[in-house]
């Protein structure tokens, strides 16, 4: 079979984005279950090699052009020559994605699109009023026509209903790649480098510093109002259009400034390191398609406390962590218990998530998944 996975971006496995991570290896564990794979990044990058799969790029549109719905003319004639069997775009709000779709429409070729949480009722309680008005009056149709809609999580199956969009959804989560977990990482090396930590029960987010989707702001208010006096909040990752010295201001506000560390963005070893260093990882997000780092973190042993919405599935149920409404008094809740829990009552919870992932979100298993689907819902429709 023929895939092509059109990004607006660059795939790459380091990144901080989850989309980034999810479309590299997707590419490359479909491409090693035989299937030719192509993925097409519209980005002024150097392409990430992806194994077995080949790796095109494109320019990107100009910013005043994102939401225009024409085909990029360059793209629309390499797609056709490449001859693929069916088309996987990844992110919505992307005109020339909506253009191109139309396009194939009428070429006879499959297209599925998947949204990544952007349409999960958390986010569309919270965007502005020209994206709901977009989203009927560019996307609808381009959404309805689709094979099907790859959602990560059932986040955007709820949020397609709500926007009264009649499509056919396919859940299938997001993976990790569990031979790229390193087998020895140096989990003293948080507290080396913030020796502030030593002695500390350390709660770690990790993911871009982005306060309206992952919750940060109320994450920093129920820390404050958890009172934990031997615990620490370490906040990893880049900032977000400026976000990072507004959340230094809330955490000034707070009291909690010597309590809580911006450690910046960590990749590659050291980002494994400061998840093995830790003691809880933390993720409210108010909405999510399926984060990465949570399944990072499980993938560690890490007891962790994620918001509903970030729930991968079976936090509860395994006993791997807590899972509450995005809300401070919740969350200081979660907080406030977690921090009494006793190392071996943390550890217990740790395996548990490790077992969890291993038996359910390994990227060779859902690769597979979704290969079915295409073959089930392309030839079984022609």
């Amino acid at each position: 079979m023929r895939v092509i996975h059109l990004i607006l971006g660059r795939c790459n496995p380091g990144s901080a984005n989850g989309v980034d991570k999810t479309v590299y290896y997707l590419a490359r564990h479909q491409a090693a279950l035989g299937a030719n794979v192509a993925v097409f990044s519209l980005t002024q990058k150097d392409p990430i090699p992806i194994e077995g799969a080949e790796v095109h790029t494109f320019p990107p549109p100009p910013k005043w052009a994102r939401l225009v719905p024409l085909p990029p003319g360059e793209v629309l004639k390499a797609i056709l020559k490449w001859k693929p069997d069916i088309v996987h775009f990844h992110s919505v709000h992307i005109g020339p994605f909506v253009g191109l779709g139309r396009r194939l429409k009428r070429q006879g070729i499959p297209y599925v699109v998947t949204p990544h949480g952007a349409f999960a009722p958390g986010r569309l309680a919270r965007v502005p009023p020209w994206v709901r008005l977009y989203i009927q009056l560019v996307e609808k149709s381009y959404l309805e026509e689709v094979h099907f809609v790859y959602a990560v999580s059932q986040n955007d199956v709820e949020g397609l209903k709500l926007l009264g969009i009649q499509t056919r959804p396919v859940v299938i989560p997001n993976g990790i790649d569990l031979s790229a977990v390193p087998k020895n990482v140096d989990a003293s090396l948080l507290r080396r480098r913030f020796p502030s930590l030593q002695g500390k029960r350390v709660f770690l987010f990790l993911g871009r510093l982005d306060p309206a989707q992952k919750g940060l702001d109320i994450l920093l208010e129920a820390f404050a109002r958890a009172d934990l006096p031997d615990a620490a909040l370490v906040l990893v990752g880049p900032d977000w259009r400026g976000s990072l010295e507004k959340l230094k201001a809330t955490a000034r506000k707070l009291g909690i400034e010597e309590k809580v560390i911006f450690a910046g963005p960590a990749y590659g070893e050291e980002k494994w390191a400061y998840l093995a260093g830790a003691d809880v990882f933390v993720h409210p997000s108010r909405w999510e398609g399926l984060s990465v780092s949570v399944l990072e973190a499980l993938v560690m042993g890490k007891p962790v406390l994620v918001s509903q919405a970030a729930d991968p599935g079976g936090i509860g149920a395994y006993g791997a962590g807590v899972a509450v409404e995005p809300r401070v008094v919740e969350l200081s809740e979660a907080l406030r218990a977690l921090g009494r829990f006793s190392p071996e009552e943390l550890q217990r919870m740790g395996h548990r998530g490790q077992t969890l992932v291993e038996e359910q979100y390994g990227w060779r298993a859902i690769a597979a998944r979704l290969m079915e689907v295409y073959q089930r819902e392309v030839y079984g429709a022609r």
